[in-house]
């Protein structure tokens, strides 16, 4: 990335938005610090991951991202989830474990009310009073007419090597 990276330095940015998958971002990150550049760094939820901070080692200090969920929530399911996840596949569950997971039980609560009929599980599925304010591994998952999750997100800043979370916006109680 040495011929993008220069011109960026050329232009000294405030900050450089990162947006990649965790071991291409690290290794971006880690570069820009060799670079000489020391300017906040933010990134996607991509960078959630242990992959990450492994690859990116102390140059991952201070980076934020957004994240979709809290992976450090104190929700029972999730626990569950993550524990069972880790057993199984001998890995952290990542944010597309969570979602992934969150997806099928709402496919499996639709053939729960539906049977086993693919119009009506679809109908179910579509039906947006269904699943209004779902609560999944990830937390309450909420959709908006065109069923986009506008649910609350978080961002993720790291300090001494770990993940903090908090939310993008505070919130309403």
């Amino acid at each position: 990335f040495t011929m993008q990276l220069e011109n960026i330095k050329k232009t000294a940015p405030d900050a450089i938005l990162v947006w990649g998958n965790a071991k291409e971002s690290a290794l971006i990150l880690n570069q820009i610090r060799k670079m000489g550049m020391s300017q906040p760094v933010y990134g996607s939820d991509r960078m959630v991951s242990p992959e990450f901070l492994e690859i990116a080692g102390k140059n991952a200090e201070g980076i934020v991202t957004t994240c979709q969920y809290n992976p450090t929530a104190d929700i029972p399911a999730l626990k569950e989830f993550k524990n069972n996840y880790s057993k199984r596949f001998g890995l952290e569950a990542d944010v597309f474990a969570a979602h992934a997971y969150d997806g099928m039980n709402l496919i499996i609560e639709s053939i729960r009310k539906a049977g086993l009929n693919r119009v009506l599980i679809r109908d179910v599925l579509t039906d947006l009073k269904t699943f209004q304010n779902y609560e999944g591994v990830t937390g309450k998952i909420v959709f908006d007419g065109s069923w986009n999750d506008v649910g609350e997100i978080w961002m993720a800043e790291v300090k001494n090597g770990k993940y903090n979370f908090f939310p993008a916006t505070p919130m309403k109680e």
